[in-house]
């Protein structure tokens, strides 16, 4: 009858992986994640980011920030799933191997039950064809449902590992995914560390440059915030910080007495701008390049233009407008760090001009 079918059953069984290892993979000696890297630029290693400005390289480090955290989501979520299947397919392999073996031992106990002559199963002068081949009769016409479902189940096995293998390949091109993101933004926030440093180093010569011009203008005297004194011409003023204002207010500045259109000149580097209220009437807003804030009031006219000033550049002129009342001077603030943060500005309004009275 040819190979009988206990001997395909014991063939089959034979090839069943016992140990539940991993499912080899296609391509044999090269890692799928080398092969991903390898295969496709976008997951090749990155270049520096070179030519984007500061702001562009660190929205392009959070934009690698969010796609890293997203893909290793997904690689979590797949592996899940993976180790899902895996167990499933470790399973189906142990109830194909019970099958089998029930399979065989049905065999044997029907033939042993047959009128065949016993020793036939015993007997050293047969050969194991015809052994395998009685067996294999007995079986067939003894259990062939059970036989049946033995190859039904080695039929699902075989289908789940190759649907497992598929499932290592995206895992692993997951994994790929998820190093090369990572190698991407290490180099990205090392890229950005080196600008972010060069800036620093940027803003600190600026600054010492303007320390060294601050020195320069007061000379042996103290003072911080101011490079020139804001009125160029005769002035004086005493420390009238305090003081009490109208509607309950306190005085947040120092008036400078000077005669109207006696020019007001820029403290500072920055950028002035011009707008009038009730209570100063014409007034500048001047932001220093580190930030600082000055204010000055009662102007009795601006000066040529808003924009981009340099320290001594005319930005208005003395006079009375406001609630001034007939007494030209200049209101004059200082804000360290920004608007909103007013100081005492007598110390250092006196440190670079002559009119202070003690």
């Amino acid at each position: 009858m040819g190979v009988s079918s206990l001997s395909l059953a014991l063939a089959l069984t034979a090839v069943i992986p016992t140990d539940g290892g991993a499912v080899p993979s296609a391509s044999a000696g090269v890692s799928t994640a080398d092969a991903i890297v390898a295969a496709d630029p976008e997951f090749a290693a990155p270049t520096p980011i070179v030519g984007l400005s500061l702001e562009e390289t660190r929205q392009q480090v959070a934009e690698t920030e969010v796609a890293l955290r997203v893909i290793v989501l997904q690689k979590q979520n797949d592996d899940r799933a993976l180790a899902g299947a895996k167990r499933a397919v470790s399973e189906l392999r142990d109830e194909t191997l019970v099958i089998a073996d029930n399979t065989v031992k049905s065999a044997i106990a029907n033939y042993r039950q047959t009128d065949l002559d016993g020793g036939l199963f015993v007997s050293e002068d047969l050969n194991d064809g015809l052994r395998a081949n009685t067996l294999g009769d007995a079986a067939i016409v003894a259990d062939t449902r059970a036989f049946d479902d033995y190859r039904d189940k080695a039929k699902d096995l075989q289908l789940a590992e190759v649907n497992l293998s598929a499932e290592v390949d995206e895992n692993d091109e997951l994994s790929a995914r998820v190093a090369a993101l990572q190698e991407q933004l290490e180099q990205e926030q090392s890229w950005l560390a080196e600008i972010e440093e060069r800036e620093l180093q940027r803003a600190a010569q600026q600054y010492s440059a303007t320390e060294s011009r601050w020195a320069q203008a007061r000379g042996n005297k103290q003072g911080f915030y101011l490079l020139t004194c804001p009125v160029d011409g005769e002035h004086e003023f005493i420390d009238s910080w305090g003081f009490p204002r109208s509607g309950g207010r306190q005085h947040k500045g120092v008036d400078m007495l000077a005669d109207v259109g006696t020019p007001i000149v820029s403290p500072v580097d920055g950028q002035v701008e011009f707008r009038s209220n009730q209570v100063g009437g014409r007034s500048f807003h001047l932001t220093a390049d580190n930030g600082n804030y000055f204010y000055g009031t009662h102007l009795s006219a601006y000066g040529d233009s808003e924009g981009r000033v340099r320290a001594g550049q005319i930005i208005g002129y003395v006079g009375e407008d406001g609630n001034a009342a007939g007494i030209p001077h200049l209101h004059f603030e200082i804000h360290p760090g920004g608007r909103g943060n007013p100081l005492n500005p007598f110390q250092d309004t006196a440190a670079v001009c002559d009119g202070a009275q003690y």
